[in-house]
């Protein structure tokens, strides 16, 4: 018999110019009360000359987060800072708590769960806010976005079968409650850049994988139907319109070079009403990597993969973050890091 945990879910709940955000934290069932209005300090903001920012390591962009060590100055008024306005000059770094100016609220339930909860209160505002959007745009884009550090043929890479699961045991098993909570039940699902395992619910009524490597595709038990395509060398979707009641891609999205043409290509394949959700979290292979990830925030490349889904004409965007539960012993990193790896998700429906 599985020894289950008492445990508070505490979610954090606002609005942005993108759509709706959820950050949840799971924590110890006798954590005491939060108050559903957290203060988060006020407004700080300072226009701030342009050569004071070591644009020598990192460009410097329109509605970014940095860390504050980026700035030629020893009087910061905090660890980081996003850029609100700029021009060839100046720009307007906004020291505040990235929900400062929104309107936002905290809410709580009680829970029996298999993981032992170790959230901690101040994880709640930590990130919270940081993939909100204005109505200007987040800049996230440079030319060299898409470039990798191998830029061999992917078919290359790909073809020997690895057979990883690139998250720990608990985020994935929550990955899977994700996508049962959002998914509808009984649809037909395309699972893009797929391998041996789905993390699909048995809601489903049936799978399609798309990936680069046909024995893990062989391997994976959730499959009716596999496809090895490469979307980097052929963005266009081997299916007709309307095709699908969900597409899901499942912590690979980093991987690909041509993410819009893809996310419009997804788009025709749904049918009215279908979703697209894509779960990311904090692990990926170097090598093929974009180097736009590797700039940016989890809460930002999260943001980034919502304003795609957006910008392609998907409506009721919405983020969602958890954390807070414990690393399974079993995990390789379990001897560094306490906390299970962090689950992040944008999804879209189609009008």
């Amino acid at each position: 018999m599985k020894l289950l945990h008492s445990a508070l879910r505490f979610r954090v709940n606002y609005f942005s110019d993108l759509g709706r955000h959820q950050v949840v934290v799971w924590m110890p069932g006798d954590t005491p009360p939060v108050d559903a209005q957290m203060d988060v300090g006020p407004k700080i903001e300072h226009e701030v000359p342009i050569d004071v920012f070591r644009s020598d390591i990192a460009p410097l962009k329109q509605g970014r987060f940095y860390p504050s060590q980026l700035l030629h100055a020893d009087d910061a008024p905090g660890p980081m800072f996003r850029v609100k306005q700029l021009n060839d000059a100046h720009f307007v770094a906004n020291f505040s708590h990235p929900l400062q100016d929104r309107i936002f609220s905290i809410d709580s339930g009680k829970s029996d769960v298999s993981t032992e909860p170790i959230g901690k209160v101040t994880q709640l505002l930590e990130w919270s806010g940081m993939e909100t959007q204005y109505q200007t745009p987040t800049d996230f884009e440079s030319p060299d976005a898409f470039a990798r550090e191998d830029e061999s043929p992917d078919a290359v890479f790909y073809a020997e079968p690895r057979k990883l699961i690139h998250v720990d045991a608990v985020c994935a098993r929550r990955i899977q409650a994700l996508y049962r909570t959002v998914l509808p039940e009984n649809a037909r699902v395309l699972d893009l850049m797929a391998g041996w395992r789905s993390h699909l619910p048995d809601t489903v009524a049936s799978a399609v994988g798309l990936g680069m490597n046909a024995e893990e595709l062989a391997d994976n038990p959730q499959l009716a139907e596999r496809v090895v395509h490469d979307l980097n060398a052929d963005t266009k979707l081997p299916f007709a319109d309307a095709s699908f009641d969900a597409v899901v891609c499942t912590v690979s999205f980093e991987y690909l070079t041509q993410p819009r043409a893809i996310v419009d290509d997804i788009r025709r394949v749904l049918k009215p009403g279908g979703m697209f959700v894509v779960t990311l979290s904090n692990r990926y292979f170097p090598p093929k990597v974009i180097r736009l990830w590797t700039q940016l925030h989890p809460m930002e490349r999260m943001a980034w993969v919502g304003m795609l889904i957006k910008s392609a004409g998907f409506k009721k965007v919405e983020t969602y973050v958890e954390r807070g539960l414990k690393r399974p012993k079993e995990d390789r990193y379990a001897d560094r890091l306490a906390e299970s790896d962090p689950l992040f998700a944008a999804w879209g429906v189609v009008p």
